[in-house]
């Protein structure tokens, strides 16, 4: 019997030359003029019309295409590809290229740990991927959810990613695929022009619209790193319905990502179920952008790290303003790289000390050492995650307060923080706060490449440091891996 190829390997393939087009995959062939037979109307088969492509701020009146008569073959094989009863596998990106610059303690966005761990287990949920029995695939994911992934990952790894390899056909077969052709086909109301002035309780519009599609499943979608998307692709997410079924959304490194598209698209309404959403390295949003995220009434998780335009006030006044801080819900906060203060780091945790679990300020000089740990002990409760890469005020002492101050850590990124010699310290912490009664992690997951830690240093403390049964209870990453080792979900 002939061996199947596996499913990166078809992705790839599918990829195929430059002409290759997904929306004929998907939509069929163009369909013929009823007036004239000879005459292609490839409108049809496009997702939106030539009007979009030079103003991202006026709505489109075209209205996207119709789904095809009968579906193509390939969304046959895909149908049948999410009812198979194939073992869940392992997601491997793209072509497996390990870079370096994606690794994070929340990264990859849309990865989970398969099989779900039982929520209420805090340890368990704590604990490190036990690579025996676990593995990370797409969140609440399927086999025709993780194949068609696979091809957004291969495009842009081969660099064949352009705005018109996904269109409203793709999307739609994503739709199909997250929710099995559940009543999830139903068109948004076709977005109105944005008043001049703003009504009073618009925001409770944007929360009541997504009420209708509780019933439907999430899924998760990456457009990791697709440089070229623009208006024509977010829209086409719109057209197709995509908002309906989407908890999950990395757009890290999406450059053509701008304030007018989040403000209008993303934030309109039309995404009301979103619950996690990266704009991680999408330096072309401003505080306009984040200030629009309050709409996401569900927003649980945030990453804004690296968005350069983007100033610390702009998430103080986002989060501070979302109804997600007052439930509890907002409880992970990813904004490396925006020069966070103390002041501004004091202005944060008097909003989510009570319920935040992740929190992201690195790469700022203005941080102290002292006024870091006086901070985050606030959020010694509930703060299992914590990202401080490249800051200069983080040394020996600061860590080693850490680990006393936040007993439940369980993740840290101290990359770049070179006046850090040993993880000796926050041990010792961790063991003095559990003498004194506090709840400790069992384990610690470190990344601390470019730091001042040596392998022999790190040799020495994991002598020290070693459960009942003469485990290790920590694990420090020095070089560029660790991609995924953060991961908790």
């Amino acid at each position: 019997m002939r061996e199947i190829a596996p499913l990166r390997i078809l992705a790839l393939r599918a990829v195929g030359p430059s002409g290759c087009q997904p929306e004929l995959t998907f939509g069929g062939p163009p369909r013929k003029k009823k007036e004239d037979g000879d005459k292609i109307d490839t409108k049809k088969n496009n997702d939106i019309d030539e009007s979009t492509k030079s103003s991202t701020d006026d709505r489109v009146d075209h209205p996207p295409p119709p789904p095809p008569d009968e579906p193509t073959i390939t969304s046959r094989l895909l149908r049948s590809l999410r009812d198979s009863s194939m073992t869940v596998q392992p997601y491997v990106a793209g072509t497996t290229r390990a870079n370096a610059s994606d690794v994070d303690i929340s990264q990859p966005w849309v990865m989970a740990i398969y099989p779900p761990r039982d929520t209420n287990d805090e340890d368990a949920n704590n604990s490190p991927i036990d690579e025996s029995t676990e593995f990370l695939t797409i969140e609440n994911g399927n086999h025709a959810v993780a194949c068609l992934q696979m091809f957004i990952d291969a495009l842009v790894e081969s660099g064949r990613a352009g705005d018109e390899r996904l269109g409203v056909h793709f999307f739609r077969e994503w739709v199909q695929a997250v929710t099995g052709g559940m009543d999830a086909n139903i068109m948004p109301e076709q977005p109105q022009k944005r008043p001049k002035k703003r009504q009073k309780g618009n925001n409770n519009n944007h929360s009541s619209s997504g009420r209708q599609f509780d019933h439907l499943p999430l899924g998760s979608l990456s457009l990791h790193n697709l440089a070229s998307a623009s208006i024509h692709t977010f829209r086409s997410m719109e057209y197709a319905n995509v908002g309906s079924c989407l908890g999950t959304l990395d757009l890290t490194g999406t450059h053509g990502l701008t304030d007018s598209i989040l403000s209008q698209v993303i934030c309109s309404g039309s995404f009301p179920r979103i619950q996690r959403l990266s704009l991680k390295n999408s330096r072309k949003l401003t505080g306009k952008a984040v200030a629009n995220l309050v709409k996401l009434r569900d927003l649980r998780a945030v990453d804004v790290g690296g968005c350069f335009n983007i100033h610390p006030n702009d998430v103080i006044e986002m989060v501070q303003q979302h109804p997600g801080t007052n439930k509890g819900t907002l409880n992970e906060i990813y904004a490396g790289g925006l020069g966070w203060t103390d002041v501004a780091l004091e202005t944060l945790l008097s909003f989510t000390s009570k319920h935040l679990r992740g929190l992201g300020i690195g790469f700022s000089t203005y941080l102290s050492g002292p006024g870091l740990v006086l901070m985050l002990a606030k959020a010694a409760e509930t703060l299992d995650r914590l990202s401080i890469p490249f800051c200069t005020g983080v040394d020996d002492a600061v860590v080693s307060a850490l680990g006393k101050a936040l007993p439940k850590l369980a993740v840290l990124d101290i990359r770049g923080c070179n006046k850090v010699s040993s993880l000796t310290g926050i041990m010792d912490g961790r063991i003095i706060a559990g003498n004194g009664g506090a709840e400790v992690a069992k384990h610690l997951f470190v990344l601390a490449r470019y730091s001042g830690i040596s392998n022999n240093s790190l040799e020495e403390t994991s002598r020290l440091y070693r459960n009942e049964v003469g485990e290790c209870i920590f694990d420090c990453v020095l070089d560029g891996a660790g991609t995924g080792g953060g991961v908790r979900r």
